[in-house]
C-alpha cells in the first residue's frame, strides 16, 4: 500500500505545529519566571499578624 502525499505534508504539519506550540509555551513560562525573579519582593512576617491596640 502506497502512503499519498497528502498523508505526508499533515504530518509534517502537525509535527511542526506541536513543535511551535512547545517553544512559545517554554519561552512564555521562561519569560514569566524571570520576571518574577526580578520584581519579587521580600516577605515581610510580621505583616502577616493582625495589630492589636494597647498590649
Amino acid at each position: 500500500m502506497e502512503n499519498s502525499k497528502l498523508d505526508d505534508t499533515t504530518l509534517l504539519a502537525i509535527i511542526g505545529l506541536l513543535i511551535s506550540v512547545l517553544i512559545t509555551v517554554s519561552v512564555l513560562f521562561g519569560i514569566a519566571y524571570f520576571y518574577d525573579i526580578r520584581h519579587s519582593s521580600g516577605v515581610d512576617t510580621g505583616a502577616c499578624y493582625t495589630k492589636t491596640n494597647g498590649a
